[in-house]
């Protein structure tokens, strides 16, 4: 069995935009709507402390507010700042476009119609850049512009490229002066249409990796059924029955993240066991990249490929392919874009208004154009996006592309800067920054060693070089290190501690981890050790017996040893000592009541209190003579005893039960006779010592 893969899989780059916003927001933040439509980001993003809303009323004054990559209507915008709320703008660069021109259009007296599912956020968003007056229009149907002098058409970005012109023809403007259209689809939109067209008609079975409720995924999903047997799944607890499937594909929705994806083509390798992996490489060709597959499917697949190639050949004018960058030069600058020629092959292109500048502001670059236009030198780089008309080009996919050259300088000086790590090398990660190419070596990802490599493609590192000869503007080349930036944090961090805490104070601490000899407390975000000594008066065999994992106590600093970076803490000399507060509860003379806890010849060991015990001798225990305690008492006896003595320097107590009770009277014959006794024992006595 074989699985196909096209080249593009993962965030497309305003999703990635969006996502790389959300997460550089410093401390709580709000998200109104999900941010994209892929529950694993959006758990992602809530386990970083972004909370998601519904509505700006939601959202508490002077706080920040993440509008996704849908956009948002004008009105939020406003309700925002008339409320000291803080804007951090996700929207899509393709979306935040016909937002713009929306808003433009409508301004100049037309009647805005978008195409498009009249419930999803970015056509509710769109619409609210031009007063909600927009005609919403599915696409089927038939709808008349009636009494309508002038006209906008725009399509939400993930409509379906199948039915664009059905839809237009959809749309009766009889009557109407003055007609603009735009197809405002996401030109990556249209690529992974494509894709799922191309790859499900050769496959038996297509996988199509998203969340269900985004609408770029379903719409792929709907391509693919077409073709061949389609499951859509999130790729959590992904499993499909592959018996009888010699082709599969996995096509991604424009919010899918890549582990998901990778998640997905590891589990279908593990059940189908001798899998052959093919990629799709662009448009042009199809290229082998398994030794496993068999001659004749070699020849098979490269005429497929050969073929796809022609038909790129007859619609892309020979020579072009979408995302090329190609020198241009400004021929003609017109109310809804600019028309340039491209000199390498004497072909013309044109740039559509939304296309012309990153932040929409495209007014401002057709003024300028015109100037350089009259020196000459109104030279242009762009990137062709479509080749369906003509040849249509983007200035500002150029700028979005190159736009981190500029933090170059600001790099070689030692500023911090960041890159998404795209593939492994020979013991390094490398990226992009602009036209550059960032390497990091496995040394210098983070403090300690790095097992695999291949965790840290698609993540962001935080990067600094260590000099400006770190960076080659020759070969395009910055060599970075994170592990630089984190041993700084790390010592200012430490720093700021040992600087900050004394011997004899009062810390706050959460126990992270026990281990025989004692618990891990974190302090400040450093680790101490409180000692199973010093956890509790009695002697304990398990910090548990104590504390909690994951609670926060007081503790006292006992010691403190920054060479060898050690802490020690005490949390028992923060809690009454045992024999103190016995020494209130059990004065002399108190009669107190306790269990029998053990008997011993000489006596009985009375529990009075938690970890205080009193010595019941076996001459207390009673008036008459004992020769085994054990007949007047038996462990678990509960007693009333009086304390004789209290010994807190030695924790002793000495207990008599005896002393509650009536000495018994003596016969007068017994008492004369013992009273005579005496006297011969004093007698004797003063004899002794008179000689």
């Amino acid at each position: 069995m074989k699985i196909w893969l096209p080249k593009e899989i993962g965030f497309c780059n305003g999703v990635s935009s969006a996502i790389q916003k959300a997460l550089s927001v410093e401390g709580k933040a709000y998200c109104l709507g999900q941010l994209v439509h892929n529950a694993s980001v959006t758990e992602s993003l809530k386990a970083k402390g972004i909370v998601t809303v519904n509505s700006v009323d939601d959202v508490p004054n002077g706080e920040t507010l993440i509008i996704r990559a849908h956009g948002a209507p004008k009105a939020v915008y406003d309700q925002a700042e008339q409320r000291g709320i803080r804007i951090v703008d996700a929207t899509c660069p393709s979306v935040r476009a016909v937002q713009q021109k929306a808003m433009q259009y409508y301004a100049d007296g037309y009647q805005i119609v978008l195409v498009g599912d009249a419930s999803h956020p970015e056509i509710i968003g769109v619409n609210g850049w031009c007063d909600n007056t927009a005609i919403i229009f599915d696409g089927k149907g038939v709808l008349e512009l009636k009494g309508v002098e002038k006209a906008l058409i725009m399509f939400q970005t993930t409509f379906d490229t199948r039915n664009f012109e059905k839809s237009l023809q959809n749309i009766s403007t009889e009557g109407v002066k003055t007609l603009d259209i735009f197809n405002t689809i996401c030109y990556n939109t249209s690529h992974r249409q494509y894709y799922a067209h191309m790859l499900s008609a050769k496959c038996d079975l297509a996988i199509v990796v998203g969340d269900a409720n985004s609408s770029n995924t379903k719409r792929l999903s709907e391509i693919a059924s077409a073709n061949c047997k389609t499951l859509l799944t999130d790729g959590i607890g992904f499993e499909v029955d592959l018996c009888n499937c010699k082709n599969a594909c996995i096509i991604s929705g424009a919010s899918t993240p890549q582990e998901l994806i990778k998640g997905v083509l590891e589990r279908m390798s593990e059940i189908a066991k001798d899998t052959v992996v093919e990629t799709v490489v662009s448009d042009e060709n199809v290229e082998i990249t398994s030794a496993e597959v068999a001659t004749e499917e070699k020849v098979m697949d490269k005429n497929e490929a050969l073929l796809a190639k022609a038909v790129s050949e007859m619609k892309e004018g020979h020579r072009y392919k979408l995302g090329q960058k190609v020198k241009c030069r400004v021929v003609l600058v017109s109310d809804d874009g600019v028309y340039v020629s491209i000199p390498s092959s004497k072909k013309e292109g044109f740039i559509p208004n939304e296309e012309l500048d990153m932040d929409g502001n495209y007014q401002a670059v057709k003024d300028e154009l015109k100037k350089t236009m009259e020196t000459g030198d109104a030279n242009l780089d762009c990137a062709v996006i479509s080749l369906d008309k003509g040849i249509t080009l983007s200035k500002k996919v150029i700028d979005e592309r190159f736009k981190d050259d500029a933090l170059v300088e600001g790099i070689k000086n030692g500023e911090e800067f960041q890159a998404v790590m795209t593939r492994v090398g020979k013991e390094c990660l490398t990226g992009k920054l602009g036209s550059y190419t960032v390497i990091v070596h496995a040394s210098q990802i983070k403090i300690g060693y790095v097992k695999n490599l291949n965790d840290y493609v698609g993540k962001t590192l935080r990067l600094v070089v260590s000099g400006a000869d770190k960076v080659d503007d020759h070969k395009r080349v910055i060599f970075a290190s994170q592990k630089t930036i984190l041993l700084a944090e790390k010592k200012a961090k430490e720093d700021e501690f040992w600087n900050n805490i004394e011997v004899g104070e009062i810390v706050d601490g959460k126990v992270l981890r026990f281990a025989p000899f004692g618990a891990f407390v974190d302090v400040r975000g450093f680790d101490c050790l409180a000692h199973t000594s010093d956890l509790a008066w009695e002697r304990i065999a398990n910090p548990a017996e104590v504390l909690e994992i994951g609670n926060s106590y007081e503790f006292v600093v006992l010691a403190l040893d920054r060479d060898k970076n050690r802490v020690s803490l005490g949390y028992k000399q923060l809690q009454p000592e045992p024999w103190e507060v016995a020494a209130e509860k059990f004065p002399v003379g108190a009669k107190v009541t306790g269990k029998v806890a053990r008997i011993m010849p000489f006596g009985a060991f009375v529990e009075l209190d938690k970890h205080i015990d009193g010595l019941l001798h076996v001459s207390n225990v009673s008036w008459e003579w004992l020769d085994d305690i054990n007949k007047a008492l038996k462990v678990g006896d509960e007693i009333e005893v009086m304390v004789m003595e209290f010994d807190a320097e030695n924790k002793r107590i000495t207990l008599s039960r005896k002393a509650l009770l009536e000495q018994p009277q003596q016969p007068a014959e017994q008492a004369e006779t013992e009273v005579a006794d005496a006297a011969e024992e004093e007698v004797a006595s003063d004899n002794k010592d008179a000689e």
